[in-house]
């Protein structure tokens, strides 16, 4: 199963706004004194844009399109009332969609910003004012959204906060929203789950509490599998791990590979991808990673039973440990450790779990040093051996000083992202120069093929 498996992505976007209001001293012959202007347009402004916001959620929770349409402006691009209308669908359930996300908060709020205010385009701005808009605004804007309830099962997530830009336009004494960035020639901010037509939601119940499947039409009988498959990968993440990680997961499941590169952000060939973890931010205080989702590709309906499982092990280990892992830590260690614990159990012999590999040894070709960072990109032909060869250095060690010494590698080389630190690291974890584990590597890899 030579398959890379593994594209991580960050959510992340651009705002921009309305300066802030500006504290000026003063002074007299008595005292001196603070006094803060206070902008009454842009108190005014920023008041009713929020109100057109919080319309716009509520009508999207409510699935209320008509409601929908009258805080939208007729200026809007089909494809932006298209994908609220969506989104509207996803979000309220109903007769078109009796499983919808849940969601214990959903909101559109103003962000504060520092940046200078963007212009419409002219032809933009024409039509605003052809329909009698007295002004008109790009609006710095953060989506607030946070997965389950207090009242309702589905799993229970920290709140994410998602940056984007609403371009807003006043009539009277009231605000409609024009479109997302693409209406200035901008990007849409990331694209959320609800954000594609056909979302369906499942809950499953796991060792941390319940776990959602979410899937889109045509994703074929994976849906039906993950509720048996989904609890085992977690339980085998945590009896390497341990417990100190959620035990729950978002797992998405994809048809089509639009909706893959949407949802993971990425623009890579997944020809020889099976999935990405994607999240939105790791709060350090907290120890946790946010907004972490499990994205399976549209090959994920052709896998076999065995080989969905080595792969949901591997993503969720990738979820177990990202708060203990830096960016920057070398991919070697990141994903050789997924693969030890998706690929334990599965084979008897070295050359099933790395056949690519045993049969570069076999020629004589082994490999003189651990893969590097560019071995394993996804349209490259050597990135197969790079994580055959990254689940051999796991399995070595584990062999070797068992699975706590490799999970203590794993935890002073990926805690960094200094590449000075990583030898050291290697070290203190094993009692190993990192030459010593290469040269005793490269001869157990020469044992196992024999």
């Amino acid at each position: 199963m030579g398959t890379a498996l593994v594209v991580v992505a960050v959510n992340a976007g651009c705002t921009t706004a309305a300066q802030a209001p500006v504290a000026v001293s003063t002074s007299s012959s008595t005292s001196p004194t603070t006094t803060t202007s206070v902008n009454v347009y842009e108190q005014q402004r920023a008041a009713g844009a929020q109100a057109a916001l919080d319309e716009l959620g509520t009508a999207l929770l409510a699935g209320d399109t008509a409601r929908l349409d009258a805080v939208i402006d007729a200026a809007a691009s089909p494809a932006f009332r298209a994908g609220m209308h969506i989104a509207a669908v996803n979000l309220s359930g109903g007769a078109e969609n009796p499983d919808p996300l849940r969601l214990k908060e959903f909101r559109y709020q103003l962000a504060p910003t520092q940046e200078a205010e963007t212009l419409l385009g002219p032809s933009l701005q024409s039509r605003l004012d052809v329909q009698g808009s007295s002004d008109s605004w790009v609006a710095p804007v953060e989506l607030h959204y946070a997965l389950g309830g207090s009242s309702t099962p589905g799993i229970d997530e920290p709140e994410v906060v998602v940056p984007t830009q609403l371009v807003m336009a006043r009539y009277a004494d009231s605000w409609k929203v024009v479109g997302d960035a693409r209406a200035i020639g901008g990007t849409a901010g990331p694209t959320q789950l609800w954000d594609l037509p056909g979302l369906a939601v499942d809950d499953v119940t796991t060792a941390g509490g319940e776990s959602v499947v979410a899937t889109y039409p045509g994703t074929g009988d994976v849906a039906t599998r993950l509720p048996d498959q989904l609890p085992r990968a977690i339980d085998a993440v945590t009896r390497f791990w341990g417990a100190e990680w959620p035990r729950r997961a978002v797992v998405v499941v994809t048809a089509r590979a639009e909706e893959f590169e949407a949802l993971a952000h990425s623009a890579a060939d997944i020809s020889g991808a099976a999935a990405a973890t994607v999240f939105t931010r790791v709060d350090t205080t907290a120890h946790e990673a946010v907004g972490q989702r499990v994205i399976l590709t549209p090959g994920a309906r052709e896998f076999p039973t065995p080989v969905l499982g080595v792969v949901l092990r591997h993503e969720l280990t990738h979820v177990a440990m990202r708060a203990d892992t830096s960016p920057g830590a070398p991919l070697w260690i990141t994903e050789g450790v997924p693969e030890y614990v998706g690929r334990k159990g599965t084979y008897t012999r070295f050359a099933d779990a790395a056949p690519d590999l045993a049969e570069q040894v076999r020629a004589g070709a082994v490999p003189a040093d651990l893969p590097t960072d560019g071995d394993f990109a996804v349209d490259t032909a050597r990135a197969t051996v790079a994580y055959q060869s990254a689940w051999s250095v796991a399995a070595y060690v584990a062999e070797r000083f068992g699975e706590h010494g490799l999970k203590e590698l794993y935890m002073g080389v990926a805690g960094t992202g200094d590449p000075a630190r990583h030898d050291a690291a290697i070290e203190t974890a094993i009692g190993l120069s990192r030459a010593q584990l290469v040269a005793d590597w490269r001869r157990w890899l020469t044992e196992q093929v024999r």
